[in-house]
């Protein structure tokens, strides 16, 4: 059973046509290319340098799973197998990296991330740093201090600061970003945050009502839902404190919002006199509202492109992704095919849109992506139940979309360079997930 609330209700409302979309092996897109230069690394296992105990041993283990698990997913790197390190610990780099025996690999390790750990009263204290194997020294390090419990958050800063040194600036990585998602909680359905790896869930609304579609303010300060009181409104809140920001009730069906890339607009579908919905745009307080679309179809899922200048939507049932200028003009159909598909995603790069589709005489939807520019649409999941709602992360190569692929509803995170998909939730039921963008 597919995760669709009916018309009068507002969800996600449109539905796409298209033919067979292209095979992954056909299609004319490249997706997110990799360097020329293969660049391999290695992750040393960080050692203690205080003496042994079980919380000592237990924080190491999670430390050095959690840095591999964000390095390999990152995807920038090849990952050197760790069954071919040489033994010797690394305690003290400066004298116990055995660049000869590295060297004796049957592989080159470009880069090496080493480090130690000291627990102390509660207290974590690392040192990391990674090492040039060609040049043979060190090429950058840091030093975190945290209590037990952040030892996650650290680890999660340490792998960002990796992908940043060694992608030269191209990407700051996903490991510190968060995840919206909706959470049903018995008949309820509230919204939750959680790390981009499924870790740290914690409720973010407590209304005991229907709240969905979580949307980010792009400086992560707010989060735009749909709040059922009892008729679906938009609904815009602090992320910083929780606290209700002042948006007004319209006396009908709101939803599916979009905050703009300045912060300081929404877009969002609302149903009109006519009983159909169109797009709408206002001020965040709600003021300055106007119709962008105003149209007898049925219109939702609003996107703005990173420019601000552009807002892509599905039009019609079934419905078709189309982009408009937000002046109203220019408007340009980007899908041109029969089908069924909906919540389309503008990624941050400005490149691609993300959108769930079901293809003719297919009972499934999957995940496609499409040039924003030229139109040509690529297939990221194939043959594992049903897949919906992509959320681009802010680096623009990974997304995060909702499967039943296991019997229930949960969320997916995939690389899309490699087909890397990770399970993200493993309880109860989750849908709509909203990647957010890069905390400062």
């Amino acid at each position: 059973m597919k995760a669709r609330i009916p018309l009068f209700l507002l969800p996600i409302l449109a539905c796409l046509g298209v033919q067979p979309a292209l095979r992954p092996q056909d299609s004319q897109v490249s997706l997110f290319p990799r360097a020329s230069e293969e660049l391999i690394l290695g992750v040393a296992d960080v050692q203690s340098t205080s003496a042994g105990t079980a919380e000592t041993d237990g924080v190491l283990r999670v430390f050095n799973q959690v840095l591999w698990d964000d390095l390999s997913f990152a995807g920038f790197f090849t990952m050197a197998g760790r069954s071919f390190y040489p033994s010797k610990p690394i305690v003290r780099p400066e004298v116990d990296i055995d660049y000869e025996a590295w060297d004796a690999l049957p592989f080159k390790v470009s880069f090496l991330t080493v480090g130690n750990l000291t627990l102390k009263d509660g207290l974590v204290r690392v040192e990391l740093s990674v090492y040039d194997m060609k040049q043979r020294k060190m090429s950058f390090g840091k030093a975190y201090t945290g209590n037990v419990n952040q030892t996650r958050e650290i680890v999660h800063r340490w792998a960002d600061e990796v992908v940043y040194q060694l992608t030269a600036g191209t990407s700051r990585g996903i490991a510190s970003t968060k995840v919206a998602y909706v959470s049903q909680q018995g008949r309820n359905k509230e919204i939750y945050v959680m790390d981009y790896d499924g870790y740290n869930p914690r409720a973010f609304t407590h209304t005991g009502s229907l709240n969905l579609f979580p949307n980010w303010a792009p400086d992560n300060s707010k989060l735009a839902f749909v709040s059922y009181r009892p008729n679906p409104e938009v609904a815009i809140y602090s992320y910083i404190d929780g606290s209700r920001l002042p948006f007004p009730m319209f006396n009908t069906l709101a939803s599916t919002p979009a905050i703009s890339p300045d912060g300081k607009e929404v877009a969002f579908c609302m149903r009109t006199a006519r009983g159909d919905s169109d797009i709408f745009i206002s001020n965040l307080d709600g003021s300055n509202r106007r119709n962008l679309t105003n149209t007898p179809a049925i219109e939702t899922s609003p996107t703005w492109s990173p420019s601000g200048r552009q807002i892509a939507y599905i039009s019609g049932m079934p419905g078709q992704i189309v982009i408009k200028d937000v002046d109203g003009s220019n408007l340009r159909r980007i899908s041109k095919e029969g089908g069924d598909a909906d919540a389309v995603s503008w990624s941050p790069d400005g490149k691609w849109l993300a959108f769930h589709w079901q293809p003719r005489n297919k009972s499934n939807y999957d995940i496609f992506v499409a040039d924003a520019a030229t139109g040509l649409i690529r297939q990221v999941t194939s043959n594992r139940g049903s897949n919906e709602s992509p959320s681009w992360a802010p680096d623009s190569r990974h997304l995060i979309f909702q499967s039943n692929r296991s019997g229930k509803w949960q969320i997916y995170a995939t690389l899309l360079d490699r087909a890397d998909v990770r399970q993200v939730t493993t309880t109860g039921s989750n849908t709509s997930p909203a990647w957010s963008g890069y905390f400062k």
